[in-house]
């Protein structure tokens, strides 16, 4: 689990990225509530594109081959990379929190994006050789789990307050991403029923 130079890259890259992103938001929308909360939105998308690699990467190689197989083996790299890109968004809430007049806490779509990074955070720390060795495999295993389908969780809802709430605009942009985000958890349940299947006929 030891850190490539191309793992390192791949996140740097992610979080220039998602820094360009979130500066360009605040330069048209302005640096208030309005423009951060707009950022905010942006960089989620540019998140969502870096983690579905990683959610369902492993899936699609157990359920469709190896043609799979490179976006499988890059899982990492994608996951790196997307908490890379969670640092800048980590700024932008902590900004968002100190110049509104009320606690982000008290919307429930920053209390989700709150709980993703925490996860975000957990996964990216645990990835490492020393944390992963010291928890070890199985802990590994449970913990990344857990906290991939909680990221996902937390997409999934703060997609759908988009398009219930919003224009025609808003159901083009959402919609494909709410069904992104559901076929990504049904590709992995479908893998964890496919090496389950697998198993018991091994037995």
């Amino acid at each position: 689990m030891k850190r490539s130079p191309k793992t390192a890259t791949f996140a740097g890259i992610a979080f220039c990225a998602a820094a360009v992103l979130a500066g360009a938001a605040l330069f048209i929308f302005g640096t208030d509530t309005t423009g951060l909360d707009r950022s905010l939105q942006s960089n989620a998308l540019l998140a969502f594109i870096l983690f579905w690699p990683a959610y369902a990467g492993s899936a699609l190689k157990t359920l469709f081959g190896s043609a799979f197989e490179p976006v499988s083996w890059r899982g990492r790299d994608f996951s790196l990379a997307f908490a890379a890109a969670q640092l800048v968004s980590a700024g932008l809430f902590l900004w968002l929190w100190q110049i509104s007049s009320q606690t982000p806490f008290a919307h429930p779509r920053f209390v989700l994006f709150a709980v993703g990074l925490v996860s975000t955070f957990v996964i990216a720390a645990i990835s490492f050789r020393g944390p992963a060795h010291a928890i070890g495999q199985g802990c590994y295993r449970l913990l990344r789990g857990l906290g991939m389908e909680t990221i996902s969780f937390a997409f999934l809802l703060g997609f759908l307050s988009h398009p219930l709430h919003g224009n025609i605009r808003s159901l083009l942009l959402y919609v494909p991403l709410v069904t992104v985000s559901i076929l990504g958890t049904l590709l992995r349940f479908g893998a964890w029923a496919s090496r389950g299947a697998a198993m018991t006929r091994s037995a």
